[in-house]
């Protein structure tokens, strides 16, 4: 079996995967390490990453997201026994010993014998953590840059707009074709701009499920193993 494979089968993947964006709500991840504060600007559709809805609150984990993050954990993964090896422990044992605490210990008294410390299983699994955060920075950098490229610009041609009609509406009735048409070519852009919108919402709700039920995976992993593990 493949790393990539052996990632998927011990990460749990929840029923209900999308293979596209859009879908209902999934638990987001304790102690989210970046804000998930959502813009109050009503004015706009835009904003700062830091402004961006980062729980996913309105899909379900998208496969070819998930498949990114493990991908990324693939590559990243440190060489000999790590957080890694002993999650594949932790779901052997969980097909054999029901109790979770003695999941947690006896997993790690294998590890143990693997030459794996406490220690070098915390700062393992925290190593998968920061490999998490980096993709999803990257992520918010791409999704602000397509969404200032797509929204801002005619964002900015309504406004020139509305300025225009204003004009033209205190104008004489000659001007009232050309005032019909400017309103026709805002109706328009509007469209665009919900349609644009709605996509890019979707995949981000998308990445956002997928990066969380990972995410929220290894950090509930690393509470246990500090609560468990002595």
């Amino acid at each position: 079996m493949s790393m990539f494979k052996k990632l998927k089968s011990i990460f749990v993947i929840e029923e209900g995967v999308e293979n596209s964006p859009a879908s209902p709500s999934t638990k987001a991840p304790k102690n989210p390490p970046i804000s998930s504060t959502k813009s109050k600007k009503t004015g706009s559709n835009t904003g700062s990453i830091n402004q961006l809805d980062k729980t996913g609150a309105s899909a379900k984990p998208n496969n070819k997201f998930v498949d990114l993050l493990l991908k990324s954990i693939e590559e990243n993964n440190i060489e000999g026994f790590d957080y890694l090896e002993y999650k594949q422990s932790l779901q052997s044992l969980s097909k054999i010993e029901s109790d979770e605490a003695k999941r947690y210990q006896n997993a790690f008294a294998m590890a143990q014998t693997m030459g794996l410390s406490k220690k070098k299983l915390n700062e393992s699994a925290k190593r998968y953590i920061s490999v998490l955060e980096k993709e999803e920075a990257k992520f918010a950098e791409a999704f602000q840059k397509q969404k200032s490229t797509q929204v801002d610009q005619r964002e900015a041609k309504i406004k020139n707009l509305h300025n225009a009609i204003k004009t033209k509406e205190e104008q004489i009735k000659k001007l009232e074709q050309e005032i019909a048409k400017s309103k026709d070519e805002l109706s328009k852009i509007e469209g665009k701009i919900n349609e644009t919108m709605a996509k890019a919402e979707a995949t981000k709700d998308g990445f956002y499920a997928s990066y969380n039920m990972v995410l929220g995976q290894i950090q509930d992993d690393l509470e246990k193993i500090n609560q468990y593990v002595s």
